[in-house]
C-alpha cells in the first residue's frame, strides 16, 4: 500500500511540474536595513536585515496562479565597541517558519498572526494581474486601505508589493 501511495504521489508531482512548465515562475526579493539601530554606551545596537520574498506563478494571461510571501529577518546585536553580542550559532527562522512564535497576534487588530496575514495577502493576489493587485491593495503610509485586504491583512505591505513586482517581472519576461 505504501508503494502504491508513493507512486501515486510521485506521478501527481510529475504531472503538476510538467503542467506548470508552460507557466511563468518568478522570485522577487526586497531587502532593507531601515530597522537597524546604533549602539550606545547604555544599549547594544542592532544590525537588522529584512528580506521580503515573493515566489509566484503567472499564467499566459498575466494572472497570478500561485503566490507565497515570507520574510527573513536577520538581527545581529552588537555593543558600543563593535563586538557582536548575538548568539552566532542561533538558528535564524523566517517569519513563516516562526508561525505563532513570531508574536504579532497580540498586536493585531484583526487577531491574526504574521503568517496568517501573509497567506491572506498571497491568496488575495491569486487570479489577479500585478496592476490589479497594486490597485487593490492601495496603501496609505505603507498600510493597505482597501476593506477587502484589511479583512485579513493589516500589516505594512510596501515591501510585499515591491517583492511581488520583482517576481512578476521575472515571471513575465519574454
Amino acid at each position: 500500500m505504501k508503494k502504491v501511495l508513493a507512486l501515486v504521489l510521485a506521478l501527481a508531482l510529475t504531472l503538476c511540474c510538467a503542467a506548470s512548465l508552460a507557466e511563468g515562475y518568478g522570485l522577487g526579493i526586497q531587502t532593507g536595513i531601515g530597522s537597524s539601530k546604533a549602539a550606545t554606551a547604555e544599549k547594544d545596537g542592532n544590525a537588522q536585515v529584512d528580506s521580503t520574498v515573493c515566489a509566484l506563478v503567472v499564467d499566459d494571461e498575466g494572472k497570478i496562479v500561485s503566490c507565497l510571501f515570507d520574510v527573513a529577518q536577520t538581527k545581529i546585536a552588537f555593543n558600543a565597541a563593535g563586538e557582536i553580542t548575538a548568539d552566532m550559532d542561533a538558528e535564524i527562522r523566517s517569519k513563516r517558519e516562526k508561525g505563532l512564535d513570531y508574536g504579532m497576534l497580540k498586536a493585531s487588530p484583526i487577531g491574526k498572526e504574521w503568517d496568517e496575514q501573509a497567506a491572506f495577502l498571497a491568496a488575495y493576489c491569486v487570479g489577479k494581474t500585478l496592476d490589479e493587485v497594486v490597485a487593490g491593495v492601495a496603501e496609505a503610509d505603507g498600510y493597505p486601505t482597501n476593506a477587502d485586504v484589511l479583512a485579513g491583512c493589516t500589516m505594512h505591505t510596501t515591501d510585499f508589493l515591491k517583492a511581488l513586482e520583482k517576481a512578476y517581472a521575472m515571471a513575465t519576461a519574454k
